[in-house]
């Protein structure tokens, strides 16, 4: 889930989420299990953004030592205006973990960039020269779209390409449909999450992550 890809406000803003699966790119960051993240960003009027958020996370290496269960993600961009509702956004993140992720230290960068229509439809592009440290890259592409259906209820969807070959055990195709309702702190979401493999990279395999099996995930938000 990135926080980046609705429009932003500027000054400080915190979220707070709780959900039944931490579902990204086609795989379950929390081995099928709830987890719990929060989210602190900082826009300014100029486009300057910058923030982080924390997660527990859970990869199911119990067999490993010092595993990790907490991801760190800082993150600083820029949104550029390139018209009455269409904006461009690009960002330099960093995913830390508090421990090792199948036996191996996993920090690593990320770059993306994104194209943003109001608050509507998004596009974004996101790669990692040497995702989750291990000597090898990654890119993602993923479209999103959101439509208000009445005042307080809104409609999304997202189809995305993972591509982490030979990082992880597959490339992915993944989406997602859900249906949301939005109070006044926050916002209640029940989505269904499902991914395809599309190649089997296994030959040269080098972390295996948990595959989502957890179709149906509810999320609670709230924040400010």
């Amino acid at each position: 889930m990135h926080f980046s890809a609705t429009a932003r406000a500027e000054g400080f803003g915190a979220l707070a989420i709780v959900s039944s699966n931490y579902s990204y790119r086609g795989y379950s960051k929390s081995a099928n299990h709830p987890t719990a993240r929060a989210n602190l960003d900082y826009g300014h009027k100029s486009g300057f953004f910058v923030g982080s958020w924390i997660s527990w996370v859970d990869f199911a290496d119990n067999g490993y030592p010092d595993r990790s269960n907490v991801e760190f993600y800082p993150y600083v961009g820029f949104n550029y205006k390139l018209a009455d509702h269409w904006r461009v956004e690009t960002s330099v993140a960093r995913y830390l973990y508090d421990g090792r992720i199948d036996g191996k230290f996993s920090d690593y960068n990320e770059y993306s960039a994104a194209l943003h229509y109001s608050d509507l439809a998004s596009v974004r592009f996101d790669f990692a020269n040497d995702a989750y440290n291990r000597g090898a890259g990654a890119t993602n592409v993923e479209i999103t779209g959101r439509y208000p259906i009445f005042a307080h209820w809104s409609v999304s969807a997202c189809l995305g390409y993972n591509d982490a070959t030979p990082v992880l055990e597959y490339t992915t195709l993944y989406w997602n449909l859900g249906l949301t309702w939005f109070f006044k702190y926050g916002a209640l979401d029940l989505r269904y999450a499902d991914a395809a493999d599309l190649a089997d990279s296994s030959k040269g395999l080098t972390l295996e992550l948990p595959e989502l099996r957890q179709n149906f995930i509810f999320s609670l938000s709230v924040g400010f």
